[in-house]
């Protein structure tokens, strides 16, 4: 099955716009946070449905103004969802998208990324860093220090941290290391899952046009926000 095609810069745009507007109230995740969640999610050991992963990424259950604003808008995250899928699988290098700190500080956010990321592992049923799993440990240590995870387990505990000159040469290394990290993961728990007699693209837990819409209206997603008159 060929893959769709890739979001478009406009469409990012108009999904970033989107999750910002009141509809959200503020609680729906920012596109950089968004797209680390979805990594997550997409790499996990288990599948986590759309029905499940949804109410974290949107904040809730959103008032939307019309169907048609609904449609639009999951149209929109639904593209961005398998953007992210085919990057992944295909295993072609995944362009972070990344927010500066602040208005005055235009470094690129990778803690709101990462924490983005964490969120969506949360979801996962089964248990990443068990005791033995050295190699996921590795491959999640530049996630879980550029999140601020340690740093603030050491200060929660009332232990000293490293020195501030050796935090940010770890930043550094991690953020390097962060795509490659990313994509390693994905392989990682692809490879554990059981191989089935279908391709083993048809694991990636891609929506397919002729599911049920995951934005509820009950129609088949090729009818509804996978419909290509939405996504512009």
């Amino acid at each position: 099955m060929p893959s769709s095609a890739a979001t478009t810069d406009s469409e990012l745009k108009q999904l970033e716009t989107a999750l910002a507007s009141p509809v959200f109230k503020g609680k729906a995740l920012s596109l950089d946070r968004l797209q680390g969640f979805l990594c997550a999610v997409l790499s996990s050991p288990d599948t986590i449905l759309p029905s499940k992963w949804l109410p974290d990424a949107l904040g809730g259950n959103p008032e939307y103004a019309s169907m048609e604003q609904a449609q639009e808008i999951m149209g929109l995250l639904m593209r961005f969802y398998n953007d992210v899928a085919n990057t992944l699988f295909d295993g072609q290098p995944l362009k972070l998208i990344l927010k500066p700190r602040s208005p005055t500080d235009l470094q690129a956010d990778y803690q709101s990324w990462c924490e983005g990321y964490i969120l969506g592992w949360a979801l996962s049923t089964q248990e990443w860093l068990r005791p033995g799993n050295e190699a996921l440990k590795k491959l999640t240590f530049p996630i879980l220090f550029l999140s601020g995870a340690f740093r603030d387990d050491a200060q929660s505990k009332g232990k000293a941290y490293i020195l501030d000159e050796d935090d940010l040469k770890v930043q550094q290394e991690c953020a390097g290391a962060l795509p490659g990290a990313v994509a390693a993961i994905y392989n990682f728990f692809m490879s554990k899952r059981k191989a089935g007699p279908a391709p083993i693209k048809r694991e990636t837990p891609k929506v397919g046009r002729n599911e049920q819409c995951p934005c509820g209206s009950g129609k088949k997603f090729k009818q509804c926000c996978g419909g290509e008159k939405i996504l512009h």
